[in-house]
């Protein structure tokens, strides 16, 4: 930066400054960059830098205190109580206003030691990075090294600290959004959030574009913080409040205030645009003020609400109830407001930035079209710089302390005080030296607080993880592993049997899980143990993908024994119990050692589930950790436990459905019941009768060929899960069987789209087999041959017959009795079956329903083996005694009732919440047949690719549970948790299930449950 008495030189400096340059007393050069200030100042000189500086953009000094207001009455207010809780209440308040007195100090010191270098050099205004290297490079030897680098490190720690705090902003704003649409991430917020953002700061250019901006926000503040007071003092209470805590604690408070107050960016560049800069350090001045006036604020508003909401949220929108419209109408306002704040933070950032790039060398300064493209970039690239800090860095927490919080202070606090220090050098101290005693204690406090970091710690008290602040202990414990380590059980589905888990942990790696040794009866299960092991190995790996490194982890070696079956697949009577076995290797302090015993393979397969249950990622230590030591004994209560999915009303594609494989597996779900066809669509491709899919697919690409179905049989095959194709008959049939008269077969489906549709079936287009049809038979058995070759289940059919229509026989058959004609098309279809496998099943599976009530008399040769599907209550208990049953009760444990039908008005039955869903024991109040267990419902009229998972998750689990476990216990405060920590294990998985309530909840699990 070079002033001379050329033309050009001279421009170039206006340009660079936005000022217009005055020469002073025939100053010949000055290049700040190289220059030095005169070893003794000069005694006095007429020359005062402000009444020299002519702004080409200049502001009025209300402007000035409505962008302070705009910062410091923003999104640090949020936090006061946050900060007033970490020292106490009784040196919290008196803190946040000394805090606020040293803020307006060092900034005014700041502005002065910049105002003397100025002076020095009789130029009107100096830079932050050159007065900082100019000022040091005047003090001790020691620190001229720091001086060198002085315009560096001030652009490095200005843009970092503005990243920070912009960072805060958009999250804070992508939190309020999220919990107002109700959103369960913040990827769609951010994306909503980020065009507004960049068209803010595209027409923000100015500071006099920003001041307006900032006056509507402090309007929007002011509203929106009476929004809170009135919470405030409706929940005002004081129940949660602590007088004092650590010495820790209150430089914690600090660190923390000094992020919330300090303002320096905004304070210089208002100090270079203000047209009368005399008005910023005045007794009434702008800092003093703008930053006096928000500090009486803060201990107000930070000390009551305190009082009333403790110490539970980072901000206190957190606190709010969201149950109420003022909340969401305060919510938004804030969102609002600090989204108007957004743009006065990135102003010094943008600034700092474009004047390194642009003024490289001032000599030779880029070409007008050459500036406007860097600036041009440099705004929406700073923007998207922030949002990616927001999106992609995991630990957002630590990052925005380390960032925010130590540049922060070190631009605020530290260097201010060592310039003074500098520029005093060597005897300028006055009295004592009470000066530098007062500047290094300035520099002490900032370097003790910045390297706080504003973490929690949870605490288990009373079998609770309550949240702590982090200055209470030395050691830090997370949520994740105050959750795995406090003695409630995070086993999911619980076990049976006995249990013992250590209240330790070691940290691992997923690639030092080995499996040592396996015993099993057959090739097939001992390939099957190595494949199920691989895939736990994947689930670590998926936990673990955005872990840090550690230099302390264990082995983990698994030694497998099943003395049972040779045959690992899912079977109607397979044991399903295990025991496994978790210490460390004595004498080696770096190994453990797993064993597991089962009967079945997929007895081990639930035991390498659990395991993997005891392993969890550490978001403070960024490792993997496992309990040290375990001991379970476990087995089901009910043989079948299962979930349909309907893949013909919608389609599903293949991937989503492995990814409710993957999660049935991590609840021990034993049966996919895939509901593969019905009358709007046939989409199996078979090898067999290509017609099928031919005629009956949506689209040609909505269909599952025999590869698919391999492909999840497979996966599921190696999660120990079972997949039960449905082929719904003799109702449920259309598109898909409608080509026989084509074909010549003659009719092999009747009332396909009749009208009215609601006399013949439930939805459009209905459809019944032709029961007189004996092509019909033909073909039922060559689809079901060829369906039991893909699956491989031979031991269980499901035959349908749900919803059968009496109207559509009798409309073409009156002279046959729809009982009959039902009785005859099972029985044949059995005999045919019986005839290729030469044996029944050991279950065939009908859908409840009215013709269902003869079963018991006309079906004697079969009543062993047939099973009967249950979805109403009622026909459960007028019918089934004495015949073996599945549940899947509709108004407990269908997965879609409260979504409402297409062809409702209104939402249908209510919802089934996992409370309903986990409470619902139909076995305990009547003892109809032998229950062989039950299964969740998934219809998917209202329901396509991308909705599966979360619609189903983790309700599925909370029946998982229930069949699994069936404890008399019902959904308390703990299962409430427990279920929480169960639907982070699937997220952590990549299985993105719902939330069960919001993020704080499951920080405050005693508070919420």
């Amino acid at each position: 930066m070079t002033l001379s008495n050329n033309k050009d030189s001279r421009a170039a400096f206006e340009k660079i400054s936005r000022l217009n340059v005055k020469t002073f007393q025939g100053l010949s050069t000055i290049d700040v960059g190289r220059t030095r200030l005169p070893a003794i100042p000069p005694p006095s000189l007429d020359y005062d830098p402000r009444d020299h500086r002519t702004p080409l953009e200049p502001i009025r000094v209300w402007m000035g205190y409505f962008n302070l207001m705009r910062i410091m009455c923003g999104a640090g207010m949020l936090g006061m109580p946050l900060a007033i809780s970490q020292a106490g209440i009784l040196l919290g308040p008196p803190m946040v206003f000394c805090t606020g007195l040293l803020v307006i100090h060092t900034h005014i010191l700041l502005l002065d030691t910049l105002n003397e270098v100025a002076r020095q050099l009789q130029i009107p205004y100096i830079s932050y990075r050159y007065g900082f290297r100019l000022a040091v490079l005047h003090g001790p030897p020691l620190f001229h090294f720091i001086g060198d680098h002085g315009p560096t490190i001030i652009a490095t720690f200005m843009f970092l600290s503005q990243l920070g705090i912009c960072s805060v902003f958009v999250m804070l704003t992508s939190d309020s959004l999220r919990d107002i649409m109700d959103w369960q991430d913040n990827s769609l917020a951010l994306l909503t959030l980020l065009f507004p953002y960049l068209l803010l700061e595209f027409f923000m250019k100015t500071l006099k574009m920003v001041s307006y901006v900032a006056l509507l926000g402090n309007f929007l503040n002011t509203i929106g913080m009476g929004l809170i007071a009135y919470h405030i003092f409706k929940n005002l209470s004081g129940d949660m409040v602590v007088l004092t805590t650590s010495a820790q604690g209150v430089m914690f408070s600090f660190g923390t205030l000094l992020f919330n107050l300090s303002a320096v960016g905004i304070i210089l560049y208002v100090d270079k645009a203000l047209i009368d800069p005399t008005k910023m350090t005045t007794k009434f001045g702008v800092i003093k003020v703008g930053i006096f006036v928000p500090t009486v604020i803060s201990v107000l508003f930070g000390t009551i609400g305190y009082c009333s909401f403790g110490t539970m949220e980072e901000n206190i929108l957190r606190s709010l109830p969201y149950d109420e419209i003022s909340s969401m109408f305060a919510l938004g306002l804030y969102l609002v407001a600090v989204a108007f704040s957004y743009p006065v933070q990135c102003y010094p950032a943008i600034a700092v930035l474009i004047e390194v790039i642009k003024y490289h060398d001032p000599m030779t300064p880029p070409s007008a079209k050459t500036l406007l493209l860097i600036e041009s970039l440099g705004r929406p690239l700073f923007v998207i710089l922030s949002f990616i800090v927001c999106y992609f860095i995991p630990f957002q927490g630590p990052f925005v302390a380390f960032v925010g919080n130590m540049c922060t202070t070190m631009l605020s606090l530290v260097f201010p005080a060592l310039m003074d220090v500098c520029l005093r050098y060597p005897e300028d101290y006055g009295n004592y030296d009470l000066i530098l005693m007062k500047d290094f204690f300035i520099m002490c406090l900032g370097v003790v607080a910045w390297k706080t970091l504003p973490l929690w710690n949870w605490e288990c008290v009373n079998e609770k993880c309550l949240p702590l602040k982090a200055n209470h202990v030395t050691k830090l414990q997370s949520l994740e592993t105050c959750n795995m380590l406090c003695s409630s059980m995070q086993i999911w589905p619980q076990p049976t049997g006995s249990v013992s888990l250590s209240t330790t942990a070691v940290p691992v790696r997923a690639d030092m899980f080995q499996l040592k040794m396996v015993s099993a009866p057959s090739r097939i299960v001992h390939e099957h143990i190595q494949d199920a092991f691989a895939l736990l190995r994947d689930d670590l790996h998926q936990m673990e993908r955005r872990a840090r490194s550690f230099e302390e982890w264990r082995t983990v070696s698994v030694r497998i024994v099943v003395n049972g079956s040779g045959d690992p697949r899912m079977l109607v009577n397979t044991d399903e119990g295990y025991s496994l076995s978790l210490r460390p290797v004595e004498g080696t302090g770096v190994a453990l050692m797993a064993d597991i015993a089962a009967r079945t393979f997929c007895g081990a397969r639930h035991a390498l589930e659990t395991l993997s249950q005891l392993v969890w990622l550490d978001s403070y230590l960024g490792s993997l950790l496992i309990l040290e030591a375990a001991r379970v004994d476990d087995a089901p209560r009910f043989k079948y436990r299962g979930l349909l999915v309907d893949t013909a009303r919608n389609f599903f594609p293949i991937s989503e459905l492995m990814l409710n494989i993957d999660a049935m597996a991590s609840s021990k779900l034993n049966t996919f019941h895939w509901h593969m066809t019905d009358s709007q669509a046939f989409p199996l491709v078979t090898n067999s009768i290509p017609e099928f899919s031919n005629y009956g697919a949506h689209t040609p690409g909505d269909v599952y060929t025999p590869d698919d179905v391999r492909l999840v049989v497979r996966r599921a095959r190696l999660r120990g899960i079972r997949v039960l194709i449905e082929i719904d008959a003799p109702a449920h049939v259309g598109y898909g069987w409608d080509w026989g008269p084509a074909a010549g077969l003659g009719d092999l489906v009747l009332c396909l789209n009749v009208e009215p549709w609601t006399e013949y079936c439930s939805e459009p287009p209905c459809g019944q087999l032709n029961p007189l049809n004996l092509r019909v038979y033909d073909l039922f058995e060559r689809l079901f041959i060829e369906i039991m070759q893909l699956t491989g289940v031979e031991d269980v059919y499901h035959l349908g017959g749900h919803d059968i229509s009496d109207r559509c026989w009798t409309d073409h058959f009156p002279q046959h009795n729809s009982m009959e004609l039902w009785q005859n098309f099972t029985r044949t279809i059995l005999k045919r079956l019986e005839s290729q496998t030469d044996k029944l099943p050991n279950l065939i599976i009908f859908w409840m329903s009215h013709l269902s009530e003869r079963f018991k008399a006309d079906m004697r040769d079969y009543i062993q083996n047939i099973g009967l599907q249950v979805s109403n209550v009622a026909w459960a208990h007028k019918y089934v005694s004495g015949i073996r049953t599945i549940l899947s009760h509709e108004d407990a444990w269908d997965l879609n009732t409260g979504h409402g039908a297409w062809y409702e008005e209104h939402s249908g039955a209510p919802y089934n919440s996992w409370q309903r869903i986990y409470e619902h024991r139909p076995w305990l109040k009547h003892a109809s047949g032998i229950v062989e267990g039950a299964e969740g419902t998934v219809w998917s009229s209202a329901l396509s690719e991308g909705g599966l998972i979360q619609r189903a998750w983790p309700r599925a689990a909370a029946l998982a549970e229930r069949l699994w476990t069936d404890r008399p216990e019902g959904a308390t405060r703990p299962v409430h948790a427990r279920l929480d920590v169960h639907r982070a294990r699937l997220v952590s998985r990549g299985i993105q299930a719902s939330p069960l309530w919001s993020m704080w909840c499951s920080q405050n699990t005693h508070t919420c449950g």
